[in-house]
């Protein structure tokens, strides 16, 4: 089974809580407890500098079974270090049988922040 990845471009406000939610709903691969969801922020698709990394495993990313919901939470502590004009990002679902999905896929543009801790 080949899935296209949805593209979301990302409007990230600096010093805000980023949030975000996707619906996984593929017959054949429920989302379940034994998943493991991965994300990364790179300047390029190339580059080998991680900006962020949020996954289940490091509790920025939740999966609600029920729902069939993924969500991602990246602290506002994070994102007031964000300096990237744009970056880029994807998603990746691996399932307990091993077969990994990419669901999401776009680029992130960064909204500068006013309001700072000085």
């Amino acid at each position: 089974m080949i899935l296209k990845p949805l593209i979301k471009n990302v409007l990230v406000y600096q010093g805000t809580t980023l949030m975000l939610e996707f619906m996984w709903d593929v017959p054949g691969y429920p989302l379940e407890a034994g998943c493991i969801v991965n994300m990364q922020i790179r300047p390029t698709i190339q580059s080998d500098i991680v900006i962020c990394e949020a996954s289940t495993t490091n509790n920025k990313i939740f999966i609600h079974v029920i729902e069939k919901l993924i969500e991602i939470r990246i602290p506002a502590e994070e994102t007031a270090e964000f300096s990237f004009d744009k970056a880029t990002y994807d998603i990746e679902i691996e399932f307990p049988n091993g077969v990994v999905f990419r669901p999401v896929q776009g680029s992130m543009s960064l909204s500068l922040e006013v309001t700072r801790i000085v």
